[in-house]
């Protein structure tokens, strides 16, 4: 039962606190910052993650290991959809889109993730793909909202076969990295952010 205004100045605050625990777990995930994701999630939350099923320590110690041979990751949050079903209870569904490469070590996780394409032995391969994460958010006593319990819907997926070669930046241009070197760390350390 939604109660109040779903749009008051306190009900948008909660959806932008919401939609900023989301950003920040595509960011944990793309950068590999795996230390940042038990923030997000209240301690005994579940994930539904299709491979993956349990608590948030062995969900980060599954993308640890899945993500290790994943040189590149990009995560994108759209359509957000939040439903309050009490002040402190919302249900949120959104798309997200994502492309991944693999290195050739990490292509047997693809077998999972596209209903068993094989890959060439030796290549490295791109994954495309559109999900939803279907997530319940509890705020609890009074505290940050966090995800109790989150669903992901498979969507399409495409795997491609790809060089195993660098980026094709400018040398002159930051690329993106999955650890702490990456820009935006720097960027931050600059701010004096934590």
């Amino acid at each position: 039962m939604q109660t109040g205004s779903s749009f008051s100045a306190e009900r948008i605050a909660d959806r932008m606190e919401i939609e900023d625990v989301l950003h920040r777990w595509c960011r944990a995930i793309d950068r590999y910052d795996l230390e940042r994701i038990p923030a997000l999630f209240h301690e005994d939350a579940i994930d539904q993650h299709g491979a993956f099923v349990g608590g948030v320590d062995g969900l980060v110690d599954w993308i640890r290991t899945k993500h290790r041979g994943i040189p590149f990751s990009a995560h994108m949050i759209s359509n957000l959809l939040i439903e309050f079903a009490g002040p402190d209870v919302a249900l949120c569904e959104c798309y997200v889109s994502h492309v991944q490469r693999f290195s050739p070590d990490a292509v047997v996780y693809l077998t999972a993730a596209t209903g068993g394409r094989p890959m060439r032995e030796g290549a490295s391969a791109d994954l495309f793909g559109v999900s939803r994460y279907v997530d319940r958010f509890e705020r609890r006593g009074g505290g940050a909202w966090r995800i109790a319990h989150r669903t992901v819907i498979a969507g399409w997926r495409a795997a491609h076969e790809v060089p195993s070669n660098p980026t094709g930046a400018p040398p002159n241009q930051d690329v993106q990295r999955r650890d702490q070197d990456d820009y935006v760390f720097h960027a931050r350390k600059a701010l004096g952010l934590p």
